[in-house]
């Protein structure tokens, strides 16, 4: 066996020379119990182009902040794992036609194995942070990441009115699906500049929701140290750094998701 033919008809994860099987017909993954609270603030246009490779022209100067539980996660034998993604409405400009989507800025997760393959094989930003459960007591919800023991993020909701029957049908429509863009990066071997890989990625995920209810909501970022969080500090900081012109209304959503890895791929 050779880790290097390109040409054997096998998708391979590290470590590569255990683990490899036939891409055809995989890469469908059900999450069969999602939690989800989102707040979306609008900023300024021209500080956040900053951030937004410029394949992508952003749609609306928004600010999404998502908090998501997952459990029932197959491809991990039905365990869970949290995350907060941080994204940007965009759309995809560099290909034949243009793509509505999302881009990720960042996304913190709580578990190894779902940044690994997110990040190696679909180009999420995926990095660590300690999540804990959400919290919500009568109509208020929160929600905070740390890491080291320091809290960086909180988001705290307060409980609005339930969609409406057809404003449920509207988020359920096709699929429900989230069209996510990420950029794969791998830097070069030793101290050498430049990337291995750099590209950017199309990844989808499909959405089934049982209820959903409106929400009003704020987020807080608290900038630790450089010498609290060397490794992470200067994306808090870009994030905290983004002014807050206006809240929009949030959500707080139960139901399914499917990753559907089997419709990603890499884009021109």
């Amino acid at each position: 066996m050779r880790i290097s033919t390109r040409d054997d008809g096998l998708t391979r994860r590290m470590p590569a020379h255990f683990r490899q099987w036939p891409p055809s017909g995989g890469g469908v993954s059900p999450y069969d119990d999602c939690t989800t609270l989102e707040v979306s603030y609008l900023t300024d246009e021209e500080t956040l182009r900053q951030y937004v490779p410029e394949e992508f022209s952003i749609t609306r100067p928004l600010v999404m902040v998502m908090y998501e539980k997952c459990s029932g996660v197959r491809w991990m034998g039905g365990s869970q794992y949290s995350l907060v993604t941080v994204s940007v409405p965009v759309q995809y400009m560099a290909g034949k036609q243009p793509i509505d989507g999302i881009y990720h800025l960042v996304i913190w997760e709580d578990k190894c194995e779902p940044i690994l393959g997110g990040r190696e094989e679909a180009g999420m930003p995926k990095i660590f942070a300690d999540i804990p459960e959400y919290r919500r007591n009568g109509d208020s919800l929160s929600v905070n990441a740390s890491h080291e023991g320091r809290t960086f993020f909180e988001m705290e909701l307060v409980l609005g009115p339930a969609f409406s029957g057809d404003a449920l049908a509207g988020i359920n429509a096709d699929n429900g699906r989230v069209v996510q863009f990420g950029w794969r990066y791998i830097p070069r071997v030793g101290p050498y500049p430049g990337p291995a890989l750099s590209e950017a990625t199309y990844y989808p995920v499909d959405n089934t929701f049982s209820s959903a209810y409106a929400c009003s909501g704020t987020v807080t970022w608290t900038v630790p140290a450089r010498r609290q969080h060397p490794t992470q500090c200067d994306i808090i900081a870009a994030l905290a750094a983004l002014p807050v012109n206006d809240y929009l209304s949030g959500s707080f959503r139960k139901g399914t998701s499917t990753m559907r890895m089997d419709l990603a791929r890499s884009l021109p």
